[in-house]
């Protein structure tokens, strides 16, 4: 019972072991919510990415079959295929007028590359969630037409929030607060331009530009700013018709599947590929690896280096610990003098080291989750105040994603008492080795 009650005393009485205590709590709430925010963020990246990329992707290397046969082929051999959706990419440039060019004496207009991709959006609503990015359409379960657009003889296209933003403008939003609202874009005209090669002087290929005005039909948000910037969404025979291509020679680019259960893909990709010889099969972690082996290396080297933070408070608590031994010699010789054994001597330090690293470990848990439940309200609070602590741009989201991982709390948890535990062991053994006639004598 002495044991609990002079650890327990040894820590009240102690401004030093209290600052001890401190550290821990400062080192166990930094990684809690670090690897909060980046098991948030990897998960924010997987669903973004999967959202647009689909289970599998499979892309022809030559002349394949048309769609409607391979799609019934597919789903009937392949149980595990639950949809398939064809698209077309072509590259487009948005012309603009830029301020940088026309200071700069060159005149303003620029060009901003974006990929089309042509979707049958019947199909593509099956295999992607960009159905749910959709923030308006005058039809949403038919997002290109526009029968204005249609009378025009005009195209229509999806364009995404940040090309919004970029381009045409953020409209203020609603009264009472809110998201802005994007009705207000639907039948703009976007200016783009293509270039297609055609034969010209003596048969030789020469590029032609061509201009068009496509009409805003739907804008959409999927999350990632970057990828959002350089994409739009046309229906896929309306962009054929706009590239000029024969349907029957370029019927689509790539395949997008969706699976009843993502954890076959890799099973079932070599069956495919034994199955479409013609086909380079994959899937969206197969296109995104390198982004996401840098998401994961990233955690692994925060948390690396974060836990220096934990390692420093266990050096703290051995050396105020050791001090606390040295300051209570007397104590140790009284206590052994009294009947205490060697090992009870130990507990007493062990305990002492045992209660910092819990009591630390319980505040940071407090501090951890705090902080991370209102990580986006502090980061608004510093972007009032002029500090931009999470560009979108840069980071693809355009709040801080967070996630509580109780397994890895309480991994850092136990780590952390394990350090304070493992850092009184030192002045613990040497407490226990003195010799009680010696230890009396002292001072």
């Amino acid at each position: 019972m002495y044991r609990l009650f002079l650890a327990q005393r040894y820590l009240r009485t102690r401004l030093v072991n209290l600052l001890s205590v401190g550290g821990v709590m400062v080192g166990v709430g930094v990684l809690i919510v670090v690897v909060s925010i980046m098991d948030g963020f990897q998960d924010q990246v997987k669903t973004v990415v999967r959202g647009n990329l689909s289970h599998l992707i499979l892309t022809p290397r030559e002349e394949v079959e048309p769609f409607e046969s391979l799609e019934a082929a597919l789903r009937r051999e392949f149980p595990e295929v639950e949809a398939v959706s064809p698209q077309l990419h072509f590259f487009l440039f948005h012309e603009y007028q830029s301020q940088k060019l026309q200071v700069l004496g060159e005149g303003n207009r620029a060009f901003h590359q974006l990929t089309a991709i042509g979707v049958r959006w019947a199909y593509e609503a099956r295999v992607s969630s960009l159905p749910e990015y959709l923030l308006c359409a005058r039809h949403p379960d038919q997002p290109f037409r526009d029968d204005a657009a249609r009378a025009r003889e005009k195209r229509t296209v999806l364009v995404s929030r940040a090309f919004a933003e970029r381009f045409l403008g953020t409209p203020p939003p609603p009264e009472g607060g809110g998201d802005p609202q994007w009705e207000w874009l639907l039948g703009r005209e976007v200016r783009v331009m293509l270039g297609t090669i055609e034969s010209g002087v003596e048969g030789e290929p020469a590029l032609r530009a061509s201009s068009y005005n496509l009409v805003v039909s739907g804008v959409y948000d999927a999350h990632d700013t970057v990828q959002d910037l350089g994409t739009c969404y046309m229906d896929i025979d309306q962009l054929r018709g706009l590239i000029g291509l024969d349907k029957a020679r370029h019927e689509y680019s790539e395949l997008r599947v969706r699976l009843g259960d993502y954890r076959h893909a890799e099973a079932l990709k070599p069956r495919l590929a034994a199955r479409l010889p013609g086909f380079v099969v994959e899937t969206w972690e197969d296109q995104r690896a390198d982004f996401l082996r840098a998401v994961d290396t990233e955690k692994v080297m925060l948390v690396i280096v974060l836990s220096f933070i934990t390692l420093l408070s266990g050096f703290i608590i051995l050396a105020t610990l050791t001090l606390t031994v040295v300051e209570k010699t007397k104590d140790i010789g009284i206590v052994a003098a009294l009947g205490g054994s060697s090992t009870g001597i130990l507990s007493i330090f062990l305990f002492n080291g045992l209660l910092i690293g819990v009591l630390g470990s319980v505040l940071g848990l407090g501090l951890g989750w705090v902080f991370t439940e209102n990580v986006n309200a502090i980061k608004d609070w510093l972007a009032g105040a002029g500090v931009t602590v999470f560009d979108p741009n840069v980071y693809h989201f355009r709040h801080i994603p967070t996630i509580w991982n109780w397994p890895s709390v309480l991994a850092i948890m136990l780590g952390s008492a394990a350090v304070a535990f493992l850092a009184g062991l030192v002045p613990a053994l040497r407490a226990a080795r003195m010799d009680p006639i010696r230890a009396l004598r002292y001072e």
